[in-house]
């Protein structure tokens, strides 16, 4: 009699045990990156979750083309003044300030035009991208990870602080 109510008692403990086990089953680990989405799509067209450094040129040589809108293989300050027109005129179609930075484009043409002819080569382009591709590739692999871009992004954010207007600046 004690070998079958310890018996019934040990099944019902393994039963109990194995119920519990499939309610909570352990997680299936992600191996799988998911698909870029947005901004990162561009950056990583092969959705590996990094960007390398020849992906960064890519990326540079498909706006370079967007900018010269005469083909001419230069872009000329007409041509940056046009393109950031066109993002400001889809940011308002959005609600969003369009943001007013003429002085800052000046001064970015300056320092992106090597050779101090007022337009920019396709060249010296993809020089400007690199040099950004570097300042981000935090442990110099020519590769940038989501960990080194959120880190440049956070060290951005803490510079902007004080300048950044407060939210509710925006809601007008």
């Amino acid at each position: 009699m004690k070998r079958m109510l310890m018996a019934a008692a040990l099944g019902a403990t393994a039963l109990t045990g194995v119920a519990l086990a499939q309610q909570n089953p352990a997680p299936v680990p992600q191996t799988m990156t998911p698909p870029p989405a947005g901004k990162m799509a561009r950056l990583d067209p092969n959705g590996d979750g990094v960007q390398t450094r020849a992906e960064a040129i890519a990326q540079a040589d498909r706006m370079f083309q967007r900018l010269d809108a005469d083909g001419n293989g230069q872009i000329t300050a007409a041509e940056r003044e046009a393109m950031h027109d066109k993002r400001a005129e889809r940011r308002e179609a959005r609600g969003k300030p369009a943001g007013k930075h003429g002085g800052m484009r000046t001064r970015m043409l300056a320092r992106i035009d090597a050779n101090k002819d007022g337009q920019i080569s396709l060249d010296e382009h993809r020089a400007m991208a690199t040099l950004r591709f570097d300042r981000v590739d935090a442990n110099r692999d020519g590769r940038i990870d989501t960990a080194e871009r959120a880190e440049k992004r956070e060290q951005r954010m803490a510079r902007r602080g004080d300048m950044a207007p407060p939210p509710e600046a925006f809601d007008q």
